[in-house]
């Protein structure tokens, strides 16, 4: 017994259409792509209709994933909050249930597939899209799977876990395409401009959010001196130093012990984020001429967004990902500029929320 939603593409790691530490967005693409979206909702259109594009959040201590990563910290829901808001931005029409009984959650799933209609699956830091089943074994597609997991015709991947990682699905029922309009873009620029300017919540303490996590940034790279301690990739067991007195309100944990994960799982995962900028400069550009009034200034800030996305790709210069190169992080020197580099794509998005602002 199986059956499968035809020829939907797989996910990997870095693509024009799907980033590998954001999958929410691609699991949801994934899913209208099943149901026939038409070509203009692409990863820009939900990227930026959601207000992934434009969120920012950066967590003390380098965000080890040994408990929440950057990539899953949102002012305002969780990951799978943005997946049902890219649906309900594209028109889709689906119904969310609690995974209580998971024989039950199958036999719904599988009659879902049958009928050509994908299902979402809610999962901890990730959201998978499920395509097909064979037997008692989901497939889907799923942006942490190993490309020889992956299998033919159509590049899905078993979904192994789900039974006990998901707590929520998606009984996705129909698509009815929402064309962009003065509402759309009026909603999606007040979500950009709520996204910039909220640099806190009650359900993330301590972590910075918007404009606030440039600053957060950039404050651990030049302050935090305990980099002296790491060795190459060792990770360092004793007590991590801070001899840098923060000012009341300021929060810190120790974060990550080695080089490689503050390298890659704090400032290239605050990176990732930043890349969204594009996504949102490009959809900003396609749609500036529907409202003609504003156009002037959506323009603007579409400009002022992809400059603020430049300087993400500028730490290339200074480093290289192998360990060679990540072992440059641990010079005073290269953390200085890359704290440079944020201010200044601060100062641009900055520009750019101001330039939306004033569109009222």
């Amino acid at each position: 017994m199986e059956s499968y939603i035809a020829d939907v593409k797989c996910l990997q790691q870095f693509m024009e259409d799907g980033s590998f530490l954001m999958p929410e967005i691609p699991a949801a693409l994934r899913a209208l792509q099943a149901l026939g979206a038409p070509d203009y909702m692409d990863y820009d259109f939900l990227m930026s209709i959601t207000g992934m594009a434009v969120r920012l959040a950066w967590q003390p201590g380098w965000a080890a994933y040994q408990v929440l990563p950057n990539q899953a910290v949102f002012p305002d829901g969780t990951g799978f909050d943005y997946a049902l808001r890219a649906l309900d931005g594209a028109g889709a029409k689906y119904i969310v249930k609690s995974l209580t009984d998971t024989v039950l959650a199958r036999k719904e799933i599988q009659a879902a597939i049958d009928k050509g209609k994908p299902v979402l699956l809610d999962e901890p830091f990730v959201c998978s899209t499920v395509l097909g089943y064979k037997e008692n074994v989901l497939y889907g597609v799923s942006t942490f799977a190993p490309p020889e997991e992956r299998t033919q015709p159509y590049q899905y991947n078993p979904l192994n876990s789900w039974c006990e990682q998901t707590k929520r699905y998606v009984l996705i029922e129909r698509l009815l395409p929402q064309p962009v309009d003065r509402q759309l873009l009026a909603q999606t620029i007040k979500r950009a401009i709520t996204m910039a300017r909220t640099s806190e919540c009650q359900q993330h303490p301590g972590a910075a959010m918007g404009l606030s996590a440039f600053d957060a940034l950039a404050e651990m790279l030049v302050w935090d001196e305990s980099f002296q301690i790491f060795n190459d990739d060792l990770s360092y067991t004793g007590e991590i130093p801070w001899p840098y007195h923060r000012p009341e309100g300021y929060w810190r944990e120790d974060g990550a012990h080695s080089l490689a994960d503050r390298f890659w799982a704090g400032y290239c995962d605050f990176l990732c984020m930043l890349n969204g900028y594009e996504n949102m400069s490009r959809f900003l550009n396609k749609y500036a001429d529907i409202v003609p009034e504003w156009r002037e200034r959506v323009l603007s800030a579409a400009g002022y967004y992809q400059k603020a996305c430049d300087y993400s790709g500028e730490l290339w210069k200074y480093v290289t990902p192998d360990e060679e190169g990540v072992r440059k992080f641990r010079l005073p020197e290269v953390r200085y500029t890359f704290a440079a580099h944020m201010l200044r794509a601060k100062m641009y998005t900055l520009k750019a929320v101001e330039e939306l602002e004033k569109i009222g």
